[in-house]
């Protein structure tokens, strides 16, 4: 598996060891200097990038439906896909500012998503109908960083949901109003707490 290739390569590079980060991200520790482009070209093989795209980079998803008793949809699946989308439609116009995505599957937020700029809690939504997985959506979460001045809850605005098989367009749909309505340097969180409502949908 994942973990086995990269316990590999970090014996094979002698890297004095590897750490989780709270981001879903990886860090390995003391590569050697002349070790690191052939560890790159390694892990881009074991499907860890070390240049990802921006979506990639700042989506996480708690573990979801697969190994979680309380979770009502799929989400590292949905995740990964949406932000593989992403970076792939806006590969020629990307955004000022990354935007965090963070997916859910239940309400108990282990992915956080009230502190990320688009947050998506799963829970089953009704489309033609039809009841499918989906998300709640909360938008403009946040903490306060060295260059974040907001820190906040993510605003929800009533009935808006999204299923699962459309959260790349959404996310596109969504970016896309921010980026045409901002005013000059507005992060996406200042703009959706004070957006009407119908560009949030």
């Amino acid at each position: 598996g994942t973990l086995t290739g990269l316990a590999d390569l970090i014996e094979q590079v002698g890297a004095g060891g590897v750490r989780l980060t709270a981001h879903q991200k990886l860090v390995i520790l003391d590569v050697p200097e002349e070790a690191v482009p052939q560890l790159r070209a390694d892990l881009e093989e074991l499907g860890l990038s070390t240049a990802p795209g921006d979506f990639r980079r700042s989506t996480i998803a708690c573990t979801g439906i697969e190994f979680c008793k309380l979770a009502i949809v799929e989400t590292k699946d949905t995740a990964a896909a949406a932000a593989a989308e992403l970076d792939r439609r806006l590969s020629d116009r990307p955004l000022p500012t990354p935007l965090t995505l963070h997916v859910n599957g239940c309400p108990n937020s282990c992915a956080r998503i009230q502190t990320a700029d688009i947050g998506l809690k799963g829970q089953v939504v009704l489309v033609d109908g039809e009841q499918v997985p989906g998300f709640q959506v909360h938008l403009g979460g946040g903490l306060a960083s060295a260059d974040r001045d907001e820190a906040g809850l993510g605003r929800t605005v009533r009935g808006l949901k999204v299923a699962a098989t459309e959260v790349a367009d959404y996310v596109e749909r969504v970016s896309s109003r921010w980026v045409a309505e901002r005013a000059p340097g507005e992060t996406f969180a200042a703009w959706a707490h004070r957006a009407e409502e119908d560009a949030l949908r």
